[in-house]
This record gives C-alpha cells, structure tokens and sequence, in this order.
C-alpha cells in the first residue's frame, strides 16, 4: 500500500516537493486548516511536510492543528522556514518537529520519511500493548456480572465532572482511560473477595487493597500509559491522609484522582452489588458530601460529581425506581 505524504503549501510549494519526492508516494495536498483536517482523516498521513515562509498564517495553523488534535498529535511535522533563529524557534513553536531549508533536500526528505515510519512502528506496537491491558481491564469487570458497564460509566462521568472543574482535554482523556484501567489490578485479587456479600475481614481487607498497587505494575512498562498511574495508584485515598495505599493528605492528592475517586464511589453506589442496595441520585451525592464531612472527600468536587450525574441522567431518581436488592445487604462497600 502506497504511504501518504500531507503536503500543506501554495501550489508552487507543493509542486517542489511532490518533484523530490517522486512517485513513492502518495502525496496528500492541502492549503487550509480545513481541507488539512479532511486529509488527515481520510488518509493518516506518514508524516506532514508544512511550508511556514512568507506571511500567511496557513501553515501555522495547520502546524497547531495536527499537534493539538489527539488523533494527530504524534505525526511528525516537517516545516521549511526562511533562514534565521528567529523563524526556527517560530515554527518549533507552532509545533514543528523539524525545520528544513527552501528548496527542499532531496535525500533529507526520504531521510525524514524513513524516519517517520519507524516512529509510526513502534507506536502502533505500544498502541497493540495498551489494547492488551484494557482488555484485561474489560476481562476484571466481567468477573463481576453486578458491575457490567461501570468502567464506563466511571470514565464518562469522571470526563463530565473535570469539565466543569475545568480541566484541559488531555487530563479528561486521562479520566476517560483512567475509568477503563483504574481497577485493572483486581484482576489479581480472588473472585471470592471481590463478590463476597457483606464485611471484608482484616486478612480480606489486606488483600483488596493491594488491588491500586497490582494496576499500577500491570500499566507502568507502558509508556503511554504512564501518565495514568496516579489515577490508577491513587484512586482509593483520603484527603485527611486515612486511604491506602500511601495515605496521601491534602493537595499530595491530584484533583484528577480525587474526581475519577468520587465517579468511581458514585457509580458503586448507585448501582446493585452483591453486598449492598443501590442508592438514588440525591441520596448518594448525600452520602458523598457525608464522607466530605468526616475530611475524606472535597465537597466542591461532590457538588460537580453531582451536576455531572444530572447531565448525564446516571443513577435512579426515586427510591421506587430501584428493584429489590439481589442479595443480602451487606455493608456500604465502595472498594
């Protein structure tokens, strides 16, 4: 299969380009934000060769495109700017990986090509581990039939709620993900304890709570899933410093596991388990704020957990909506 080449430039520009390359490739011409963004749709381009000489803020603009975008992000931009330190530190600025001379090099060109798709190699081989561990992710859950979509319900919610906390796109992808994986260690914790209805014992106890430290080992040789390991590593402490597994207090607590925490509590809660009935809407945000009280929560971050669960119409709103419970009840277990 021929390999794409995204050439963004005037007409002149990409005429050069598409001369020394020759016909190796299949090249990709654009030369708007917009026509850019159809091309890298339609075609997932090797690499993005972006001409930024002269006035016009196209190249620009397409530079900060491809690099703000998470699907593009990592397609390596290729820029030629007039000559000077000024326009270099310019187009690294806007995003570009390289800076090349105008005309372009020929033998340079195929350099970066070749390059570009050894880089391309190695992330897909990282892409085909990360599925591998959401897998297991998606494995975890199904050995419970009580939690069927919770870990999706958690990353929606935990995504709605760091919004309205304001935080940027790239955390509320982490707290997307963060839903999927945060319980993935408890694939090492024994069906027994994780369906037992009613009280852990202290032995059972000390076992669930390695589950943060297991999840943690399982995605840290990922490197594109390193920016996930507090969520996962920290998603059952305390703000007054009485969590586990490293008894964080205060702002050593990160705001996104503190939101992917409540999502995580909310969701449990709201939902029938082997050892308790599910709570309404309003009576779990209650109990949030309850645990809020005793120091544990931040109630600010209840409240947005609340506003996001009404945005998100998740968990019932009467008492008479929930059916009866499927076991005995047991004690409020939020693990």
């Amino acid at each position: 299969m021929a390999i794409s080449v995204l050439v963004a430039g005037d007409i002149a520009f990409r005429e050069a380009i598409a001369a020394a390359l020759g016909r190796e490739y299949t090249l990709v011409e654009t030369e708007s934000v917009t026509s850019a963004a159809d091309a890298l749709l339609a075609s997932k381009p090797a690499v993005a060769f972006v001409d930024l000489r002269g006035e016009s803020p196209a190249g620009s603009a397409i530079c900060r495109r491809i690099k703000g975008a998470a699907s593009t992000r990592l397609l390596p931009v290729v820029a030629f700017a007039e000559p000077g330190e000024d326009r270099t530190v310019a187009a690294l600025d806007d995003g570009a990986d390289h800076v090349l001379p105008f005309p372009p090099p020929r033998a340079e060109l195929h350099a970066r090509i070749r390059s570009a798709l050894r880089n391309r190699l190695a992330t897909e081989r990282l892409e085909d581990a990360s599925q591998v561990i959401f897998a297991l992710a998606n494995a975890v859950e199904a050995k419970d039939a009580y939690t069927e979509g919770h870990t999706e319900r958690v990353g929606a919610l935990a995504v709605e709620a760091g919004r309205l906390a304001g935080l940027d796109e790239e955390i509320c992808e982490a707290l997307r993900q963060g839903g999927v994986l945060h319980d993935i260690g408890k694939i090492g914790i024994p069906n027994e304890i994780i369906n037992k209805a009613g009280r852990l014992t202290d032995k059972e106890r000390i076992v669930m709570n390695k589950h943060p430290i297991i999840g943690e080992r399982i995605c840290e040789p990922l490197k594109s899933l390193r920016h996930l390991l507090p969520i996962i590593r920290w998603h059952h402490e305390r703000l007054d410093g009485s969590g586990y597994p490293d008894g964080l207090k205060g702002q050593q607590f990160p705001v996104p596991a503190q939101i992917l925490q409540l999502a995580d509590i909310y969701d449990a809660i709201t939902t029938d388990r082997p050892y308790h009935r599910a709570r309404t809407r309003a009576n779990a945000v209650e109990f949030l704020h309850g645990e809020a009280n005793k120091g544990w929560r931040d109630h600010e971050l209840v409240k947005l957990i609340g506003w996001a669960a009404d945005t998100l119409n998740l968990g019932r709103t009467r008492d008479e909506d929930i059916p009866p419970p499927p076991a005995p009840i047991g004690q409020w277990r939020t693990e």
